[in-house]
């Protein structure tokens, strides 16, 4: 556990990967029985290996979660002298490959399905703010192929102009990034006209998705917009889109994928406005202009699920059958 701290302190990782490490270094030390680092050995961690699999946990949990946890724990102990070798290097677990009966975007009727529902005006009884992740956090993904937490995490101040452009500014300083660092989208032409930037005048400095009064407390890694990307994850699977093969939240990113390259938009682009890490140093130089992407944001079709929300768009097209 010591060695554990020091990791902490150092690397500064984020709040919910120290809540998800924490209970396997814990679970490790429970294991031993002991929490003397210098004699644990492989044999030891392949045992722990193996009464996890016992317990119960899927070898994916256990090589992607446990053991992915200890060898970068243990590595982060060789590196500063406090152990000899990591025991955990090399130990790992073969997982079968996963059957795919189909791939992992959202499908046009299951988009059109979640879409159309969120423009419903009956959603039964749940908070303003949990009214308006239904409504919105679906269109604000399915127009720019971010995650799910990203937007949750949105306050009204990060839907600003850049330039003469609507943008959502994607930062950690106000939730989280999986990569740390920012970025500027471009808003779809589509989201401007149906409203959101009323949405996002009335949320102010505050979050437009959640109410921080009503939190219970709360902590950094058990954050607000992460209840509000469950909640939408759940209503999402009472819609009646339940395929286990497809992610409830995440099947925006694939279908953003999809569609961006139907529309002929450039890898380099799409990766840059998704948050994906560049795919070599040369990626790396430079900024994006925010003219440059709003043109290639501008090349996705329009979803098209019938009600006023598309009246007002009569030239709106109609999402290209996948």
């Amino acid at each position: 556990m010591a060695i554990f701290e020091g990791y902490l302190r150092e690397r500064q990782p984020s709040p919910a990967t120290i809540k998800r490490w924490r209970p396997v270094i814990t679970h490790l030390v429970d294991h031993l029985g002991h929490d003397e680092p210098r004699s644990i050995s492989a044999d030891d961690i392949i045992g722990w290996k193996e009464a996890l699999a016992r317990q119960g946990a899927s070898g994916r949990t256990i090589r992607e979660v446990y053991l992915a946890a200890a060898k970068v724990v243990f590595a982060w102990g060789v590196e500063n002298r406090k152990l000899d070798a990591n025991p955990a290097a090399g130990v790992s677990v073969r997982v079968p490959k996963r059957h795919r009966p189909r791939g992992p975007s959202f499908t046009s009727t299951e988009a059109r399905t979640i879409l159309s529902a969120s423009l419903s005006r009956d959603q039964g009884k749940i908070s303003r703010e949990h009214a308006l992740a239904r409504r919105w956090i679906p269109w604000m993904c399915a127009y720019s192929g971010a995650r799910v937490g990203e937007i949750a995490q949105m306050r009204g101040r990060d839907i600003t102009e850049v330039d003469g452009i609507w943008a959502m500014r994607i930062t950690p300083e106000a939730g989280s990034t999986k990569s740390g660092q920012a970025r500027i989208v471009p808003l779809h032409p589509h989201l401007v006209e149906q409203g959101l930037l009323r949405v996002a005048e009335k949320a102010g400095d505050g979050p437009i998705f959640y109410d921080p009064a009503r939190g219970r407390g709360g902590s950094a890694g058990n954050a607000h917009y992460r209840k509000v990307g469950e909640r939408l994850a759940a209503w999402v699977r009472d819609l009646g889109v339940d395929d286990p093969h497809v992610q409830p939240n995440h099947g925006w990113r694939h279908l953003y994928k999809t569609l961006a390259r139907r529309a002929g938009m450039e890898p380099e682009v799409r990766d840059a406005i998704q948050g994906h890490a560049p795919r070599s140093i040369s990626e790396t130089y430079g900024e994006w202009p925010i003219d440059v992407l709003a043109r290639a944001v501008n090349l996705l079709p329009r979803f098209n699920v019938g009600g006023s929300v598309n009246r007002a768009s009569p030239h709106a097209g109609t999402l290209t059958t996948l």
